[in-house]
């Protein structure tokens, strides 16, 4: 594979994230505990479970919207953090592999960086396979 076709491959890889951020997207649901605030110390707690006839029940927990909201925007920005954290180290190797003479210490740093994280082994694969059919990483 030619450095050209890498740089072409990551760049696209890097545009994909940014077009479609919502690939990412996880949803939890938990049956469990429902517990309510109204305010003041207490609780109200309801049982709930599955559908008729299931032996699953717990609670669920509940809490006002304003709580929900700081979740959400601590959620949101620790989200966005590692997407730029995550286009800057693809930036930064196709940086290198743009260079005359591409730093492969440089690259192979930027690349580990990626493994072992958040970050989807899908994306972790295509990188390492352009790097090591480019530059032999």
């Amino acid at each position: 594979m030619e450095i050209r076709e890498a740089i072409n491959i990551l760049e696209s890889l890097n545009q994909a994230i940014v077009e479609n951020p919502s690939q990412f997207h996880i949803t939890v649901n938990v049956t469990g505990q429902r517990i309510t605030s109204y305010g003041g110390t207490g609780f109200s707690i309801t049982a709930s479970g599955g559908s008729a006839g299931s032996t699953t029940i717990g609670q669920v927990v509940s809490v006002d919207g304003s709580q929900i909201e700081i979740s959400q925007k601590r959620g949101h920005q620790a989200i966005n953090n590692q997407f730029n954290a995550l286009l800057q180290t693809i930036n930064q190797i196709v940086h290198q592999l743009k260079e005359p003479s591409p730093d492969k210490s440089i690259i192979s740093r930027l690349y580990e960086s990626l493994k072992n994280t958040w970050v989807p082994g899908v994306i972790v694969s295509v990188v390492g396979s352009v790097l090591a059919n480019s530059i032999g990483l």
